[in-house]
């Protein structure tokens, strides 16, 4: 039996009333066993317990980031663990990297053996980003296929993923979008979609999205993008809200602009979820991880409890991840232990822009369960 006691930090998941109040957690088994204000060491339930001490730390579920590329055969993938543990995340999805021709692959070899919780979002291509270039051919889009592996595997695949950018979809212009959007909702999972590149037109992606449906890369900052010209949301994205359809950051190498970022704030118009788009390309900077993320929104005017709420409990919610993404007794035995630091430093956004941070969050400690088993990985040592 191993019991981990973290004692004095700022419990924070807004969704089980934890708003930085002080607390002591106690895991017992892979578990979360108890929640209190304060849990003595040498009570019964803690004896015997590792102690972890988190005074003037923050301490939230296990960071949740929906949008990562895990899969190493693909183009722009690297090993889970790699996006995930070591970047403080305790669960990842991967973001289309596998397809039906590959997600057995990649879940064998990789998710079943990695640390992090891995989730799929299977591209609609049966090819996945073996290559890019997925849906500018209607014989990449196999729906038989598709269906089988979703069959086969639905524990581990929480949604569908498609790319509607230029480079990804050719000739075949908005059409793979249109019956990606039409299998998803035949299936009855999420469909996520990479907007970037015109065409095809963001207006003409929204209206196909329905309730549960994201949009990923929001506020790229690209030609066509979210905002009118005179810095308005555009219509389709307020009905698309409408209707149920959330909206993500999704970071990306190319994909985040601060300006339109704060523009949609000030419009009244926020972010649902907030993900990295971790890949090989961009996980040494600009995004490095979600933290940094989640410090750029906090400083374009974001909440620190929103910001924890759309990596935690909101995203575990919106893909069907039981027990996890929450401060709540008999759930996953789950943590991030961060510090909210002050600072005096620059951030850069994907597209070249940059705003002053005044505090950050820090990673110090990620723990992560699996089974009755429970590990702490230690930023501060790298391990």
């Amino acid at each position: 039996m191993r019991k981990l006691l973290i004692k004095g930090g700022s419990l924070i998941s807004p969704v089980n009333g934890f708003r930085g109040e002080q607390g002591d957690v106690l895991a017992v088994d892979g578990r979360i066993a108890l929640i209190r204000d304060r849990i003595e060491e040498e009570s019964r339930e803690a004896e015997g317990a590792e102690v972890i001490h988190a005074e003037g730390c923050l301490v939230t579920p296990g960071l949740i980031d929906i949008h990562v590329h895990c899969y190493p055969k693909a183009f722009l993938g690297l090993d889970p663990d790699v996006l995930g543990i070591r970047r403080g995340c305790t669960t990842v999805l991967d973001a289309g990297s596998s397809g039906a021709d590959t997600y057995e692959d990649f879940r064998e070899n990789y998710i079943e053996k990695s640390r992090t919780k891995v989730f799929a979002l299977l591209n609609v291509s049966r090819e996945g980003l073996l290559r890019g270039h997925e849906l500018d051919d209607p014989e990449k889009i196999d729906r038989r296929a598709l269906k089988e592996t979703l069959d086969r595997y639905g524990d581990g695949i929480v949604g569908l993923k498609a790319r509607a950018s230029a480079s990804v979809v050719g000739e075949m212009g908005f059409a793979p979008i249109e019956m990606a959007a039409e299998i998803a909702h035949e299936v009855k999972r999420p469909l996520m979609v990479h907007v970037g590149n015109y065409p095809p037109a963001l207006t003409q992606v929204l209206n196909v999205l329905d309730r549960g449906d994201v949009v990923t890369h929001a506020f790229h900052g690209k030609k066509g993008g979210i905002l009118t010209e005179d810095g308005r949301i555009i219509p389709e994205a307020i009905q698309a809200r409408d209707r149920g359809v959330l909206f993500d950051v999704g970071h990306g190498v190319a994909s985040f602009s601060l300006r339109v970022f704060e523009k949609a704030l000030k419009e009244g118009f926020d972010c649902d979820l907030i993900s990295t788009d971790l890949h090989v390309e961009n996980y040494e900077g600009p995004v490095y991880n979600l933290a940094a993320v989640l410090s750029k929104a906090i400083a374009c005017g974001e909440t620190l409890e929103d910001a924890v709420e759309k990596t935690t409990s909101a995203p575990a919610r919106q893909f069907g991840l039981k027990e996890l993404g929450e401060l709540r007794e008999g759930y996953i035995a789950d943590f991030s232990i961060m510090e909210l630091a002050p600072c005096d430093e620059e951030a850069v956004d994907a597209v070249g822009d940059s705003i002053h941070l005044e505090k950050k969050l820090v990673l110090k400690k990620t723990i992560y369960s699996r089974g009755e088993e429970s590990e702490i990985f230690d930023h501060i040592a790298g391990k």
